[in-house]
């Protein structure tokens, strides 16, 4: 009996220890997957989105994010392995946060500054700044096999950011909608006021002081003729009429030139975003960038935008690619795609485009807000 027992017992002992193992290596496969899926999916986004890399961290100018990482390593006066981890952590993370302060302050803001060119103008930016950089959110936290821990830590610079860089005085104070209802309008009547104007040289004659006159003056000049004059010519002459009719048909004649452009892509009906194709200007990406024509007029930005919606949406993504701009959901399902000529400004972070495209431009925002609200993507 004692026997069976003993075998009994050492089986029972072996198939508990069989399921633990089996655990164990359930647990470590499970392990490196969550270690592992974190690790591919930036590299993925990657690919697609336009990153600039520099000293200190990454710029994404797609999802318009900064990132930064900070290695920290466990001190040796750490009371126990937790105490340690804990200490490593917090140390990577202040270190991520100077690297990402530092990758910030390189921000282009336009074709002529920084980030900390502002930063150095006013203490009140650089006060701001400084909150929104320490406000930043941990993304990746990794424990290294030497005991230390990388922290991988991002902002993003739409919102609170953009309001602290963004000056005061950029952006229109009012929306575009109104002034171009408004340009038509006050044309036409005012090409009909013109009309009505001549028929005021006939009520001097119908005044009585000056029928007495030509009484007077019968003996010089002859009164009938005046007389006749004054009524007939003067109501045919709604004559003027028929310029201003002809200035209605052309009206609608700037439809035509807007398809004679040469790098216009565009399905038609209301254009919903457009895209900008910039690849091979040596264009450099920044927060507000400008479209003129070639003749240096601007097309889009402080002259279109409000500063709220510059603020809230960002003034314009970035891409690499033309064909996943046009299919980006800020720019909707039908943009218009139009072909930059050359860079402009110190920093090359301007684009200049036609002036046939500039005119096409204009009369597709005419006809709808996606300039106002910024559905502007450039590819670069």
């Amino acid at each position: 009996m004692k026997t069976f027992a003993l075998s009994a017992d050492v089986h029972y002992h072996g198939e508990v220890s069989k399921e633990k193992r089996m655990n164990k290596y359930t647990y470590l496969l499970l392990a490196v997957i969550i270690v592992a899926v974190p690790a591919f999916a930036p590299a993925q986004s990657a690919g697609s989105d336009a990153v600039e890399n520099t000293a200190n961290g990454s710029i994404n100018w797609t999802t318009s994010e900064v990132y930064a990482k900070g290695i920290g390593a466990p001190p040796s006066q750490a009371v126990n392995l937790a105490q340690a981890r804990a200490m490593a952590e917090r140390a990577a993370f202040v270190v991520a946060l100077r690297n990402l302060l530092e990758t910030v302050k390189g921000v282009r803001v336009d074709s002529e500054s920084v980030v900390e060119n502002f930063m150095v103008k006013s203490d009140v930016i650089r006060t701001r700044v400084d909150g929104i950089v320490k406000g930043a959110r941990i993304v990746k936290k990794e424990y290294l096999s030497d005991g230390s821990v990388e922290v991988l830590v991002g902002m993003n610079m739409k919102g609170s950011f953009l309001n602290a860089v963004v000056p005061d005085s950029f952006g229109r104070t009012t929306l575009l909608p109104a002034p171009s209802k408004t340009v038509p309008l006050p044309q036409r009547p005012s090409d009909i006021k013109p009309a009505p104007q001549p028929s005021k040289p006939v009520t001097p004659p119908q005044t009585t002081q000056k029928k007495e006159d030509p009484v007077k003056r019968q003996p010089e000049k002859p009164a009938p003729v005046p007389a006749p004059v004054s009524p007939v010519p003067e109501p045919a002459k709604p004559a003027p009429v028929v310029p201003d009719q002809k200035q209605d048909k052309k009206t609608p004649e700037p439809n035509p030139p807007a398809g004679i452009d040469r790098t216009v892509s565009f399905k038609g009906g209301v254009a919903t975003g457009l895209v900008i194709d910039g690849r091979g200007l040596g264009l450099r990406p920044a927060l507000l960038p400008k479209i003129v024509d070639q003749q240096g007029q601007e097309v889009y930005v402080g002259q279109v935008v409000t500063r709220t919606n510059a603020i809230e949406q960002g003034v314009a993504g970035y891409a690499k690619d033309v064909q996943a701009a046009a299919n980006n959901f800020r720019v909707t399902d039908n943009p218009a795609v139009i072909k930059g000529v050359s860079a402009s400004g110190a920093a090359r972070t301007d684009i200049v485009i036609g002036d046939a495209d500039a005119q096409a431009l204009r009369e597709l925002s005419s006809n709808g807000d996606f300039l106002q609200y910024c559905r502007v993507i450039v590819v670069y």
